[in-house]
C-alpha cells in the first residue's frame, strides 16, 4: 500500500512537470495565432478602406470635394482604429505601370498626389476652401481634384488610393508591422444634361 501511494505521487509529480514544460509553448502558440488573426484583420481593414475611398474619389471625378469625400469615407472605415495606427493616406495619379509614385509615400507632389495624415481624416469640407478651385493652402492643392478630367474619347484617367496602417503587436515576441493597400480605379466622367 505504501508503494502505491508513492507511485501515485510520483506520477502526479511527473504530470505537473510535463504541464509546466508544455504550458509556455501552448501559451506562445495561442498568442501567435491571435496575433496573426489581428494582423489579418488590420490588413483587411486597409483593403476595405482603400477600395471604399477610391470608389468615392473616382466617382466624384473632377468635383472640388473629391478628396474630402474620399477622406470622409476612409474615416468611416477606420473609425474603430486608433489614430496612432493610421500612418497616411495618399490619393494619387498612378504611373503608367499602375504603381504609386515613390515620392508620394513621403509628401504631396504637385500634379501627382495628395498625402494625408491621420489628423486630416477630421478635416471639414470648409477646410478645402474655394468651391471651384484649389487654393495654395488647401489640403488637396498638390493634385487638385478639378484637374482630374477624364478624356471621354481617349484615356479615361485613373486615380489611386493608398492606405498605410501599422499593426501594433500585443505579443511580446512580435514586432509592429506596416500594413497597407492600394486600389486604382478609372475616373468616371461627368456628363452635363
Amino acid at each position: 500500500m505504501y508503494r502505491r501511494r508513492r507511485s501515485r505521487r510520483s506520477e502526479r509529480g511527473a504530470a505537473m512537470v510535463e504541464v509546466v514544460m508544455v504550458a509556455p509553448l501552448l501559451v506562445a502558440l495561442a498568442a501567435g495565432i491571435a496575433e496573426l488573426g489581428f494582423m489579418v484583420h488590420d490588413a483587411q481593414t486597409a483593403v476595405a478602406t482603400s477600395q471604399a475611398a477610391a470608389r468615392v474619389a473616382s466617382s466624384a471625378g473632377d468635383s472640388r470635394l473629391a478628396d474630402y469625400d474620399a477622406l470622409a469615407t476612409a474615416a468611416g472605415a477606420l473609425r474603430d482604429m486608433s489614430t496612432n495606427d493610421i500612418e497616411y493616406i495618399v490619393i494619387f495619379e498612378p504611373q503608367s505601370d499602375g504603381s504609386i509614385p515613390t515620392a508620394c509615400l513621403l509628401n504631396s507632389v504637385a500634379g501627382t498626389c495628395n498625402r494625408y495624415e491621420a489628423d486630416d481624416l477630421g478635416l471639414l469640407a470648409s477646410d478645402f476652401s474655394s468651391a471651384t478651385s484649389c487654393d495654395p493652402g488647401a489640403p488637396d492643392a498638390a493634385w487638385c481634384p478639378t484637374s482630374r478630367r477624364p478624356n471621354v474619347n481617349g484615356d479615361p484617367g485613373w486615380l489611386g488610393v493608398h492606405v498605410q496602417l501599422v499593426h501594433r503587436a500585443f505579443a511580446p515576441f512580435m514586432t509592429d508591422r506596416p500594413v497597407g493597400d492600394t486600389t486604382i480605379m478609372q475616373i468616371e466622367p461627368r456628363f452635363s444634361p
